[in-house]
């Protein structure tokens, strides 16, 4: 779980996001039949749709939803009022701005996950095709369709993340990935299960977790953990990786990465780079799968060899 909001870098992008799409969104409002008092007032409403913070989204959906209830279908199903269907069209938003979006956020691995890539990249050869990864709706358009363009709530992440766990589920209760939070507000934590893996040659190993923040975020974090089932995938498909960062910090120990350091002219950072294959600042770690477990690990055995 990994927080993607770094202050005043996410707030310019945000306002980036809105400048882009204000005067398309407004059109579409335009094109609809709603009520002049209401047309304004949502039109007055559109930067904070599209820029408020979590908190802020769902009073605004609360606000609208008492104006636009749901609507029985003819088969009985209740559905969002297509008005607000129409100009809040994540599909058209996603083929217009989408790219740019994803480009924008410069946001390189799943936040929820932390061990897929949400890689963002133009192929020419490819009829000018725009790759980008999916964005999912922490608050899901089933139930906050105004909601469906806001920036806080289009996380890019990685299919399996979005599709096989997240999907139209209800997230209140779980880690918002833009939660301004203290760096390590939470950490892996390995336990060999035998010496051989104690050493880094074998794979009985378990994971668990520190969490460090307040209890409303600790909360959220574990479960978190639990709705993504981090723990299970780690522990059953990456043991082996694990056990890779504990025999490198082992066998290379800290004086290798000094060396590093020193003979090259290196700082720590791309001195671990090179050992690990990414990134140690907290800053930096959605940029590379298995940043956060790598470094907490890595952490982790450095405490215990001191």
């Amino acid at each position: 779980m990994l927080s993607i909001n770094f202050g005043v870098e996410t707030e310019n992008k945000c306002i980036n996001h809105y400048e882009e799409i204000k005067d398309w969104l407004i059109n579409r409002l335009d094109s609809k039949k709603i009520k002049k008092v209401l047309k304004d007032q949502l039109i007055d409403d559109i930067e904070n749709i599209i820029k408020g913070t979590p908190k802020q989204l769902l009073k605004l959906n609360k606000k609208y939803m008492l104006e636009f209830p749901k609507k029985l279908n003819r088969k009985g199903k209740l559905i969002n009022d297509n008005r607000i269907t129409y100009i809040f069209n994540y599909q058209e938003f996603r083929r217009k701005f989408g790219f740019n979006l994803s480009n924008n956020l410069k946001i390189e691995c799943c936040p929820y996950c932390n061990k897929n890539y949400t890689s963002t990249l133009f192929i020419k050869r490819l009829n000018n095709k725009n790759v980008f990864p999916e964005f999912d709706h922490f608050y899901p358009q089933s139930n906050f369709p105004f909601l469906s363009l806001s920036f806080y709530n289009l996380i890019p992440s990685c299919n399996v993340c979005n599709t096989h766990f997240k999907s139209n589920k209800d997230s209140s209760k779980i880690f918002h990935p833009y939660t301004k939070v203290k760096t390590k507000h939470f950490n892996f934590k390995s336990f060999p299960n035998d010496v051989a893996s104690l050493y880094g040659s074998g794979k009985n190993i378990s994971l668990d977790f520190d969490f460090n923040s307040n209890n409303s975020i600790n909360n959220k974090i574990k479960k978190s953990i639990d709705f993504f089932g981090i723990k299970e995938i780690y522990e059953t498909c990456h043991t082996d990786l694990i056990q890779k960062i504990i025999h490198k910090k082992i066998a290379f120990s800290d004086r290798y990465i000094k060396e590093l350091e020193n003979t090259y002219n290196l700082s720590f950072d791309d001195a671990y780079n090179i050992l690990f294959e990414t990134h140690h600042k907290e800053i930096l770690l959605h940029k590379k799968p298995f940043s956060k477990l790598k470094k907490d690990i890595f952490d982790d055995v450095n405490i215990k060899s001191s």
